[in-house]
């Protein structure tokens, strides 16, 4: 996606026209390309493309997804926080600790976690945009640190079951709700395809032609009649639904806010950003704060599907499928490009290719290899595109 060009003080109604990038729709065709590769292989034809082996597929990977929203926000600035996964252990802790140790209800440790992550963000933005400390070095810092305040904080003990209530967030919404939630998520997409190309033609600007108003409306559609297919019959998974508003929250502060196109102006040319008047201190620490809260929805949501926390094993090396998940979207590491809905289809891939490769049985030892693998071929693309710009 191409960093809208950014009028400080005023809506950038002059901007150019915004669509999903090629590499978004590229995406999208490895993914379905890839399911119907597992569907027809002998070994995962029976069941890979079933209604319930894909709900399961998007429970999997709903965590990442919800974490790599906050992702895309930091990475846009060129950014990045290696303490994500520790980020995920301590919030968890917070919970449980609350939930098995002082019985409190569901709400308040999933408060409490969530404002211990929004505590962790804005410490972190803070550092990085105030005494303009490498994020690397904050977030690395973090990564120990978190992890050791887990530690601590559960004495290196196991914490679980979860208490009853707590179950909430990992229960399926009505079949209803769930019908309900798809169809106004599809008419949303296509009032606002259909407005977005009236409100430029009666700017003067250049409007996407019909054919393609029509094109997004009927890939609207047919989303939603897949999500129906998929849940229409048991319910959308809580995770899944946080995930998917997520994504919709992120996808709408990044493509029609101020502050969302402050994002793209920052990663595109900091200094220019500031002398345009956006206040980059205060985006940063906003972006880093959103991510941490992100990282602590993704904790809880963890701690509900596991049932409880292992301190020194929840969110292991998450940062990393967090990353590779966001840069496969087509965000680029050099900030100024990338949207959260690529994102999301990056962790769709990467769980899809986790999924797949066990159903193959494949070596566990050569699933890292395969995932090294894809994330330096979506960097060279990256690479290869920021070169091939004018």
């Amino acid at each position: 996606m191409t960093a809208p060009r950014v009028t400080a003080g005023r809506p950038a109604a002059a901007a150019p026209a915004r669509s999903p990038s090629l590499s978004i729709w590229a995406l999208a065709g490895v993914l379905l390309a890839l399911w119907g590769l597992l569907g027809a292989l002998p070994q995962t034809r029976s069941f890979f493309l079933t209604d319930r082996n894909l709900a399961n597929l998007m429970t999997q990977v709903s965590h990442i997804a919800i974490i790599a929203v906050g992702m895309t926000l930091v990475i846009l600035i060129k950014g990045i926080d290696l303490s994500v996964g520790a980020g995920v252990a301590l919030t968890g802790v917070v919970a449980a600790l609350l939930q098995i140790d002082h019985g409190a209800p569901a709400a308040v440790a999933i408060a409490a976690a969530l404002g211990t992550g929004l505590a962790i963000g804005l410490v972190q933005g803070a550092a990085i945009a105030r005494f303009d400390i490498p994020a690397f070095v904050v977030t690395l810092a973090g990564f120990n640190a978190y992890r050791g305040l887990a530690l601590v904080a559960s004495d290196a003990r196991g914490l679980s079951p979860m208490r009853d209530d707590f179950a909430i967030l990992v229960a399926d919404l009505p079949p209803a709700l769930t019908g309900a939630a798809i169809a106004v998520g599809a008419g949303l997409a296509i009032a606002t395809a259909i407005r977005t190309a009236r409100r430029r033609a009666a700017l003067g600007l250049d409007a996407p032609p019909p054919v393609r108003v029509a094109a997004r409306c009927a890939v609207a559609v047919a989303l939603a009649g897949g999500l129906w297919f998929v849940f229409g019959r048991r319910g959308m998974p809580v995770p899944v639904a946080l995930a998917a508003a997520a994504v919709a929250g992120g996808a709408f502060v990044t493509r029609r806010t101020r502050f969302g196109r402050h994002l793209y102006a920052i990663g595109g040319n900091a200094e220019a950003a500031r002398l345009a008047g956006i206040d980059v201190r205060r985006a940063t620490v906003i972006a880093y704060t959103a991510l941490g809260g992100l990282t602590a929805l993704g904790g809880v949501v963890l701690a509900a599907r596991t049932n409880g926390v292992t301190p020194g094993n929840a969110g292991h090396l998450l940062e990393l499928d967090v990353i590779t998940a966001v840069v496969i979207g087509g965000t680029s590491l050099f900030g100024g490009r990338g949207s959260v809905v690529g994102s999301l289809l990056g962790a769709l891939l990467l769980g899809t290719l986790s999924s797949g490769m066990n159903a193959l049985e494949i070596d566990s030892n050569w699933q890292l290899i395969v995932k090294g693998a894809v994330l330096m071929a979506a960097a060279l693309v990256d690479v290869a595109s920021r070169r091939n710009r004018p």
